[in-house]
């Protein structure tokens, strides 16, 4: 197996889990979708301790996020890639990591700054789309393997 394809299976794998990372948290907690889902009937636990698999996912979205950057920085030539979606996906880790750090926070209930620290957790996942979502773009612009 080539290391192109370890960076593309890397890559999309962390594409999928940040969908579903963002996903989660609507659907296990009593919103609309979750009870169009017919998913909120089971809800019988406090909402932070449904909220694991949202953690994991997010957790498993950094491992294969770092196993990307480092697998693609090892084996591909950063010649054939858009140094502007370099750029996105550097920034993007960082605020990835920060993210982790926040929702770490969020899992403590009585957090005084809770409203703010969820709005920051808010904010940052809707600046990591755009960041990952314009570094894929960028970088499948020039990236094919010849």
């Amino acid at each position: 197996m080539t290391p192109y394809f370890f960076t593309s299976a890397t890559g999309r794998i962390a594409l999928l889990l940040l969908a579903l990372d963002i996903l989660l948290p609507y659907l296990l907690r009593r919103t609309r979708l979750s009870r169009l889902l017919g998913l909120a009937a089971g809800y019988n636990s406090p909402y932070l301790h449904r909220m694991w698999p949202h953690y994991w996912c997010g957790y498993a979205l950094v491992f294969f996020s770092l196993a990307h950057t480092w697998i693609s920085m090892q084996s591909v030539s950063m010649k054939r890639m858009n140094m502007a979606g370099l750029w996105f996906a550097t920034v993007a880790i960082i605020l990835l990591l920060f993210q982790v750090a926040l929702g770490l926070f969020l899992q403590d209930r009585t957090l005084p700054t809770r409203k703010v620290t969820r709005s920051w957790h808010y904010w940052l996942m809707l600046a990591l789309v755009f960041l990952i979502g314009a570094h894929a773009w960028l970088n499948s612009l020039r990236s094919h393997p010849h």
